[in-house]
């Protein structure tokens, strides 16, 4: 099994994206529908989705909005500046909004108690939040919502790499998500490998990244 960098992956996005000419919003969705596949949705109906406002937050939106066109129950919750959300995260949000979907915003004491109230009470928790690329510490409003998401989920899937986790080193970062399950793309990541003792069940998903992309990145 291919391990590969936090550096690595994003180069290897990149090349698709660039040098190849796979729109990004395409990788996206494509990661939204195999986290989809990753989940039981025989047995489970109801949904608390955690975002950030970066890439791997857009992931969430689009596995939220996959999971409402399967007419399962979602809460959504975002967290961070939405006047900082990536193209494709807005792309993704803005789609939700046409389909009148709404969202809570987590800024306040009252919004982290709504937060536990649909954790608490929902099949299962999607954590988006975070992506590769973090490298500091947990602090905030972000802490409080990691560890309500630890406390209070009956099941916690990860996308691509649990919030609060060094994708490189495996260190967590003051506070990070315990998730029973990891749906990580194209490869699998150093920091996760390092903590595959501590963490749940880790799946390695194709998002459609040609292997020409993962070579040239190699190869230099």
């Amino acid at each position: 099994m291919l391990v590969i960098s936090c550096k690595e992956m994003k180069a290897m996005d990149s090349y698709a994206i660039n040098n190849i000419g796979i729109p990004s919003i395409i990788l996206m969705e494509n990661a939204a529908l195999r986290v989809i596949k990753n989940m039981d949705l025989h047995t489970m109906n109801s949904f608390t989705v955690v975002c950030g406002v970066g890439n791997n937050g857009g992931d969430g939106l689009a596995i939220a909005r996959h999971l409402i066109l399967n007419n399962k129950s979602v809460d959504l919750f975002i967290i961070g500046n939405l006047e900082k959300g990536t193209k494709d995260f807005n792309i993704n949000l803005n789609i939700l909004n046409n389909m009148d979907v709404d969202f809570t915003y987590i800024d306040d004491d009252k919004t982290l108690d709504r937060l536990k109230d649909s954790i608490s009470n929902n099949d299962l928790t999607i954590d988006s939040i975070f992506g590769i690329g973090i490298t500091r510490n947990i602090e905030g409003l972000f802490y409080d919502v990691i560890d309500i998401i630890n406390r209070y989920s009956k099941d916690i899937l990860s996308v691509d790499i649990p919030s609060g986790l060094d994708g490189d080193t495996g260190n967590i970062l003051g506070i990070s998500v315990k998730a029973n399950k990891i749906v990580t793309f194209h490869h699998m990541k150093k920091g996760v490998e390092k903590n595959i003792d501590c963490i749940g069940k880790i799946v390695v998903e194709d998002i459609g990244i040609p292997d020409k992309a993962t070579k040239a990145i190699l190869d230099t």
